[in-house]
């Protein structure tokens, strides 16, 4: 695909709804246009086999493009929605990573491509609920479509949702396919080293009384992981103020014969060993409201290594490895690369936020600064410790002369560092020595 078959395809959903959009029965088509630009330059940890790694660095921009078809309930109970995904590039240079596009057996960044990514049957359970059947977003807990690359990354399977009253509800899902955000085809599950994982399924709920809220999740993904926890949040209005009370404690646990060294790439251990995995990991935080200011303050503390990513993807056709991104309930996960849940690891997190609303309508800024000390190596027996820190401004603005544009700016910074340790010893989980990373995302959106 080019980007004139692009605009083509573009062009002829716009002419099938005109011609189609005038009854109000039809339902809604959205377009969204989703401009993503990402440099990075960063340097890996020292190695016996590379004293001295080199820096390396990327420059990529593209250009991806959704269309939203959301159907109204025929006879009041069934309905079908679809989404079509394309994505184009718009330049690179540097070393080709994964990030917006996938990259192709010769080492190039691919150019362009073009997919069904949603399309599901959806039909109402009485008048508590909905089942999704097909392809589909995703976002509970431990498993959630991101929404900051070019386009979402959708799954292949089926989901339920009941709302029993306002107090409680519930929501079960299972998947057997998963289209990464840099990809168009659906892919079977597996693991780091390319064995099957035949499903994930989850089953979740929550319960909210007053200001009151416990949620909580359970994740299977077949012979590998297991993962469960839950979060309690209350909230306290205090004249002018609003105070957020978070806990919550989550844990993984290693689920059968695909779990082994190599099936996570994050996991210390040596090849050939059996190992196992029991990771628990535990916060609290606290959240302040005032007019256009929030803070926020957490702490998190792991027993054992958290494994955030829950499979991952093998394309036979461009023979790439794609992991997934993961999805971390904690406060104190960065948003770039590492976790901040090794084994042993406690992170302390600091956030400000503010909204600029009353001098500059639309523009709104943010800090947020993780710390992560005493980390030590999974399933291997050393003195070695890690500390690692990570750094996120951003700066976001809702253009107000222009409807449905916003523009966000993020500058990421990382860095991490061991001591008592051999030379080449390292914690896997700590993935670089320093990390910067520019990201600018710009969003349009129309409603027809």
């Amino acid at each position: 695909m080019n980007p004139y078959i692009l605009c083509g395809v573009v062009g002829c959903f716009f002419c099938t709804w005109s011609y189609a959009a005038q009854p109000s029965d039809l339902g809604t088509l959205q377009l969204k246009l989703n401009t993503r630009y990402w440099n990075d330059d960063g340097t890996a940890h020292p190695t016996l086999s590379n004293p001295t790694p080199s820096e390396v660095g990327y420059e990529q921009s593209a250009l991806g493009v959704e269309l939203n078809y959301r159907s109204k309930y025929w006879s009041n109970w069934l309905g079908m929605d679809g989404s079509l995904y394309a994505v184009t590039k718009l330049f690179d240079s540097g070393k080709s990573t994964t990030q917006l596009l996938e990259v192709q057996t010769n080492g190039k960044l691919d150019q362009n491509f073009a997919t069904l990514g949603q399309l599901y049957v959806k039909a109402k359970v009485l008048d508590i609920g909905e089942i999704k059947v097909g392809r589909q977003l995703q976002d509970s807990l431990l498993l959630k479509s991101t929404t900051n690359r070019a386009v979402p990354d959708t799954f292949s399977g089926a989901s339920a949702k009941l709302k029993f009253n306002d107090q409680v509800k519930t929501y079960i899902s299972y998947y057997d396919q998963w289209k990464p955000r840099s990809m168009d085809s659906f892919e079977k599950l597996v693991t780091d080293n390319n064995e099957r994982i035949s499903y994930v399924g989850l089953i979740g709920g929550s319960y909210q009384v007053q200001n009151l809220n416990i949620s909580a999740e359970y994740l299977k993904s077949k012979s590998y992981l297991e993962k469960y926890g839950a979060i309690l949040q209350y909230k306290l209005p205090v004249a002018e103020n609003m105070w957020r009370l978070s806990s919550g404690a989550f844990f993984s646990r290693d689920d059968g014969a695909l779990f082994k060294c190599g099936a996570e790439f994050d996991l210390d251990c040596v090849k050939g060993q059996d190992i196992d995995n029991r990771g628990r990991g535990y916060f609290l935080e606290l959240n302040w409201l005032r007019h256009n200011i929030e803070a926020g303050f957490a702490v998190s503390k792991f027993d054992g290594f958290w494994i955030e990513d829950n499979f991952s993807t093998y394309s036979d056709r461009i023979n790439v490895l794609t992991q997934d991104h993961g999805t971390h309930p904690f406060p104190t996960a960065s948003a770039i690369g590492p976790d901040f849940s090794n084994n042993d690891e406690t992170a302390i997190a600091l956030r400000l936020k503010y909204d600029w609303k009353d001098k500059i309508k639309g523009l709104k800024t943010e800090a947020k600064y993780i710390y992560g000390f005493g980390a030590h190596q999974s399933n291997i027996s050393s003195d070695l410790e890690g500390k690692e820190q990570f750094l996120d401004l951003t700066l976001s603005y809702a253009i107000p002369w222009m409807q449905n544009v916003d523009v966000r700016y993020s500058y990421l910074n990382y860095d991490s560092r061991f001591k008592n340790g051999e030379p080449g010893e390292k914690i896997n989980g700590l993935t670089r020595k320093d990390w910067a990373q520019h990201r600018l995302l710009i969003n349009y959106s129309y409603q027809f």
